[in-house]
């Protein structure tokens, strides 16, 4: 259920920022958590 609520979420934000910012700030979280998970593994 709480996948569901956050596709809805992503999908509002989404239609009312537009395709393009999004898929910008999804890039951009995608980023960080791959920066945060080689940090992780060098400690």
């Amino acid at each position: 259920m709480g996948n569901s609520i956050k596709t809805w979420f992503f999908e509002l934000i989404e239609d009312a920022i537009g395709s393009k910012a999004m898929r910008k700030f999804k890039e951009e979280e995608e980023k960080k958590t791959k920066e945060s998970k080689i940090k992780k593994r060098h400690q």
